[in-house]
Formats: C-alpha cells, structure tokens, sequence
C-alpha cells in the first residue's frame, strides 16, 4: 500500500482526476500542509497511507488483547453468556454501553456465540469500561486483567492510555490525517498498554512493528514526485558515428562509461550499444573469417548492419516522467534508454536495463 519503489508520473490530467477522487476538502488539508506544492501534497498524502498502514498491526494486538483480558474477567464475573445476562447489562453497564453490546449483538446474529458478539465489539466498548463510572468492576480485578500494572498505575491510569489509543484507532479507521499526531507518543502507548497485561506481547509487537521505517520516509519537500528522467541519467557515455572504428569505440569504453551511442551528423541518437554487443559482433565476425578480426578495420556502421541495436535502443526526452522511463525498460527488447534534451534533440544521458537506477 503506497509502497511502490517506482514513481508515478502525476501529469497534469493524472493530479486532476486523483484529486477529484479524493475530494478537495480532503486533499486540501495536505496541500496546506504542503505550501501549496502539489507534488509535496501528493507525497504526504502517500506518507500519511504508510503511516496508518504501519500502524494496523500493533492497533490489531493492542485492541485483541485488551477485549479478551476484559472477556476473561466479565466471563469470571457473569458466566459464558455474559452478554445477555440481565446482572451484567442491568447492574453494570451504562445505557450508552448497553446500547453498544445490543448493535454487536444485532450484528453477530441470532443464536450467536459470545466469542462472535465479542469479534463484533468495537475498542470504545472495551475502553469504555474503563471510565469512572465502571470504578466498582475494577476494585478488586484491576491486577487481574493487568497482572504487571504497578502502582503509581490504577484504573485511572490504564483508561488514559485506552482512550488516547482509541481516538487515534478512530482517526486511523476514518482515513483521517495522523502525520501531525505524536505518533512515537502513541506506539509507547500502545506497547505500554499491552505489556499491562502480557510483556511478552508487548516485546514481540515491538520487535516487528514497521513504524519507525515508516517515520523515516516522511517527505520533507516535494522533490522525489514527479521526477524527471533527467534525475536518472548516467551523463557519461562514449560518442561515436557510423565511420568511427570499433577499436576506438573498444578503448573508450570502461566501468565509468559503458555505453556507446551512435550520432548522426546533426548529433542524434541513431543507435546505443555497449561493450557486450561488441563482443558478440567480433565472436560473430571472427567465425565468418577463421578466427581473425581487426577491429581498427570494422566500423559502428559494419557493427549496426549486423546488430539490433537500433532497435533495443529507446529515446527519450530528459524531461519526461522517470516513470515513463521505467515502463519503457521493462519492454522486452530494449536494453538501453537514451535521454535527449529537450531543444535540440541530443544525448545528455544513458540508462541501461541491467543498471538502472530508479
């Protein structure tokens, strides 16, 4: 979800039809944030996904811990069906809290088990029990439900951080912005909450949760979105023309400029190549002629004739989307993308499939 290692290229009619989808309102929230800067909105936006996501799967343990720890004690208190026992729903919840076990039960169906009328319950339910108003569930079971609650700690304490988890599940739920909450604040909370009842879940929620990898992609300008192909280009390659001899284009090309480019008379990409597509041009030569080649003797031109290099050649203007670009390598047969500039048409830079960089 909004991982994609690969950019988008957000054109014009692209940013429009996103932005309808999402509504100004909404979206107008993140362009505020981001001056203004669309692209910078756009990387927020996607940020803010992440965010959330990273957060589901310690929201996840917090929320079934704390609802089967509770289960447990109304279980101990009011036997298996709990839920419709009248002690239960008459001598301890509220009506706002009745109110929500009948939704979960309407919910679950009739004849249904308390496990399901349980699954359908929401966090404000479980949270909700622990209000002043349920003081007298929690005289005598507070370390019960949470056996590694230690004073200063009581129920006033534990319901602080039920709550404060349960309005940001809430905001999480709703698709709502958290990329200003005090979100290390909040996974504290959360693994602090779960380790009232079981450290040994609180250590394992910890060790995998990805929020602190999530907090570091926080965009901090628009620049990343909406890059341009010119941002990928390697600017060093070795120039050639249909007459220059293999053997010059040979000595030219090393690791620091491993690709070759054909130019015509006005200084345009005809054809890319590397030093493999020589190589299998001199193996093929060599055999037509009992083994012998002279590279001083063969020309880009000879080579061409021979080769599709042409067509495993794609030119691009450098100030394309880089996404388009990507699209483009990952056809079959191109092995190597030719950035132009814009005006006149000339290389200013080279990607190779095996060597891209995006």
């Amino acid at each position: 979800m909004a991982e994609s290692q690969v950019p988008y290229p957000y054109l014009p009619a692209q940013v429009d039809a996103i932005r309808a989808s999402l509504s100004e309102p909404r979206f107008g929230a993140y362009l505020s944030k981001g001056g203004n800067d669309t692209g910078y909105a756009l990387a927020l936006y996607l940020y803010n996904a992440r965010l959330a996501k990273a957060f589901l799967y310690p929201l996840h343990v917090v929320e079934v811990t704390l609802r089967n720890a509770i289960d447990g004690l109304l279980v101990g208190r009011y036997g298996q069906t709990w839920p419709h026992e009248a002690a239960l729903r008459d001598g301890l919840l509220t009506d706002s809290g009745r109110a929500t076990l009948d939704k979960a039960i309407g919910r679950a169906g009739a004849g249904a088990s308390r496990g399901q009328i349980v699954a359908e319950l929401t966090f404000d339910f479980w949270s909700h029990l622990l209000r002043p108003e349920y003081h007298a569930l929690w005289r005598t079971a507070l370390n019960i439900v949470f056996p590694h609650a230690r004073p200063p700690v009581g129920r006033h304490e534990v319901q602080g951080l039920a709550r404060s988890i349960n309005r940001f599940r809430n905001r999480v739920a709703h698709h709502e912005p958290i990329l200003d909450q005090n979100v290390g604040d909040l996974q504290a909370k959360i693994v602090e909450l779960i380790a009232l009842r079981c450290p040994e879940t609180a250590a394992w929620t910890r060790h995998h949760t990805t929020i602190g990898q999530v907090l570091r992609t926080r965009p901090r300008n628009g620049r990343g979105h909406g890059e341009l192909l010119s941002s990928k280009l390697a600017p060093d390659f070795v120039p050639a023309t249909l007459a220059s001899s293999l053997e010059d284009v040979m000595r030219a090309l090393d690791r620091g400029r491993p690709v070759a480019i054909c130019l015509d008379d006005d200084g345009r990409p005809v054809a890319a190549f590397s030093a493999l597509d020589i190589t299998r041009y001199i193996l093929a030569d060599a055999d037509r002629n009992a083994g012998l080649f002279a590279p001083a003797e063969r020309t880009v031109a000879d080579m061409l004739a021979e080769i599709d290099a042409p067509a495993r050649t794609a030119v691009m203007q450098e100030d394309e989307p880089l996404a388009l670009a990507v699209d483009t390598l990952r056809r079959p047969r191109v092995d190597i993308l030719v950035g132009v500039g814009a005006g006149d048409g000339r290389p200013t830079g080279t990607i190779m499939r095996a060597h891209r960089r995006y």
